[in-house]
């Protein structure tokens, strides 16, 4: 086993392969550790993060799309709501609209009503008088005898 400094910052072969790439292009490794170096092992260690980092990249892309898709599906969703809102609130001015036209013609109804119950409090009374009248003129008579 070499004591040497540059051996002292080479890596054993079983470190992580991400250890390995790092130690490889951080310019640790001196001439005389590169020369022990399993290049093999390197390249499959530089393969192996590359692998990993194409993974990685795939899932950012794969979450960057699906983030999409929420925010159209939400913006979808959040027009959807506006239109049910909008609606609702057209429905809503028809029905106050439909309610206050019924009130207006409740009143009216109401006040032709108190008209009609004045004209038949009047025509009775006018009856009433006409009948008072009548006894009062005619009354007498009914109660004397027809002569010849």
């Amino acid at each position: 086993m070499s004591s040497s400094p540059a051996r002292a910052h080479a890596l054993p072969p079983e470190s992580e392969p991400v250890d390995r790439v790092v130690a490889l292009f951080s310019g640790t490794d001196s001439a005389a550790a590169a020369e022990d170096e399993d290049w093999s092992a390197s390249l499959l260690a530089v393969r192996g993060v590359a692998a990993r980092v194409r993974e990685m990249q795939k899932r950012a892309r794969d979450s960057v799309r699906e983030a999409q898709r929420a925010v159209r599906d939400a913006d979808a969703a959040a027009r959807a709501a506006e239109d049910r809102a909008r609606h609702a609130e057209a429905t809503m001015r028809e029905a106050v609209a439909r309610a206050e036209r019924a009130e207006e013609q409740t009143r009216l109804a109401a006040e032709r009503a108190d008209r009609a119950e004045a004209r038949a409090t009047e025509a009775h009374m006018w009856l009433r008088r006409m009948h008072e009248c009548m006894v009062s003129e005619f009354g007498t008579l009914a109660a004397e005898p027809t002569r010849p």
